[in-house]
């Protein structure tokens, strides 16, 4: 009996002292904010000069900042001939330990991944320890992705913070960029489907006295290089038809006069399936949307029926036009596969798959696309 005391004694105290253990090892590597210089955005260019590497770093020194003040960014240059040799040349620049778990964004210049591609980069990335899976990879449209660092934040003094907010926001609320992170971006140009990569993009415009950075719809590669661009209007009609979205906003206008219609997506579902006939390969694309009126900038009655279902033709008419423009440029323009086709094949038929795609281009560029968008009109408002 005594025996059986002794041991539960001892199991008490181990059990005790395991569980006073486990909360402090959860700061065996605690690092204050004070002692570190916490990368938030990377823009990477080419020195044309020496063909290094350029990087352009905003980064937050916390120990300058003050309970008074929000904490603003900083701006380092550096080089090298590879990414890893330029952030380790930041080390020189910079007295304190770097940071880069709370990297924000990547912003690579039009210039890399067009001529280059973005693989070498993106491996970095993907590699190192410290970065966290939400790290966003974004193209710069201006001549180098430096410039959109050098912008002034929209909201607050840190321009990776705004950047990646409104990227967020143009995709939760606007539909107008792609949800990426820079795992997600490893493993579509990883991937054995040949889809093409999609990408948020962003420029700088004029406002009133000062440059500030904005969502300019998305970037489209082929392989890992750029192929081209989709506008923030063709962004959101490939958001739909990759059946990737339920929200956002459809202005349709009416005939060809100056009345317009506002509509409001609720729900949106898109079906994609194929056949494959005698060496042709047809798309199926069968999309229905949900919307209600959200506004109308003309005096018409909604409570009749032939009035709705005006609305319901033109907003399919207007829709059934961006999808048949938006597959052509897809086709013709950027020759990818920007819908997916060779994902879906893929999955349902993987013999077919790796038939077609030795010759992918081909079926790309020949394939016929069967649209059919229906809309619903579930509300029209107080008013008639």
């Amino acid at each position: 009996m005594v025996i059986k005391v002794n041991v539960i004694k001892k199991l008490i105290s181990i059990m005790l002292i395991i569980g006073i253990c486990i909360p402090l090892s959860g700061c065996w590597n605690y690092r204050g904010l004070n002692t570190l210089s916490v990368f938030t955005g990377i823009a990477i260019d080419r020195n044309e000069e020496n063909n290094n590497y350029q990087l352009t770093i905003e980064f937050i020194d916390f120990s300058e900042t003050s309970k008074k003040e929000p904490s603003k960014s900083q701006l380092i240059e550096v080089e090298g001939k590879t990414i890893f040799e330029a952030i380790r040349n930041a080390k020189r620049k910079l007295a304190k330990k770097l940071y880069m778990g709370d990297l924000k964004v990547v912003i690579i210049s039009n210039q890399i991944a067009r001529e280059e591609g973005i693989n070498s980069i993106l491996d970095f990335f993907t590699r190192d320890a410290e970065m966290r899976e939400t790290v966003i990879p974004v193209l710069s449209q201006e001549k180098t992705a430096k410039e959109v660092l050098m912008a002034n934040g929209v909201d607050n003094k840190i321009v990776s913070e705004d950047l990646e907010r409104i990227i967020k926001s143009g995709w939760k609320t606007t539909a107008s960029s792609k949800n990426v992170n820079i795992c997600k971006t490893f493993n579509v140009l990883h991937g054995k489907d040949e889809i093409s990569l999609v990408l948020p993009a962003v420029h700088c415009k004029n406002n009133k006295e000062k440059k500030i950075v904005e969502l300019n719809g998305t970037a489209i590669f082929k392989g890992d290089k750029l192929k081209g661009y989709l506008s923030p209007e063709e962004t959101y009609t490939y958001l739909l038809a990759t059946n990737e979205i339920n929200r956002g906003i459809i202005t349709v206008p009416l005939n060809d006069s100056q009345d317009k219609i506002v509509l409001e997506l609720e729900k949106n579902k898109t079906k994609m399936s194929y056949s494959y006939n005698e060496n042709r390969l047809k798309i199926f694309l069968d999309m229905s949307s949900v919307v209600k009126v959200s506004e109308v900038n003309f005096d018409i009655d909604l409570s009749k029926r032939e009035t709705i279902e005006e609305f319901r033709s033109a907003a399919k008419l207007q829709s059934l036009q961006r999808l048949e423009s938006l597959i052509n440029k897809g086709k013709k323009e950027l020759n990818c596969d920007i819908l997916g086709v060779g994902t879906m094949i893929h999955k349902n038929d993987p013999e077919l798959w790796y038939k077609l795609r030795e010759d992918w281009d081909y079926y790309i560029q020949t394939m016929e696309v069967e649209i059919r968008h229906d809309f619903v009109i579930t509300n029209t408002g107080l008013t008639k």
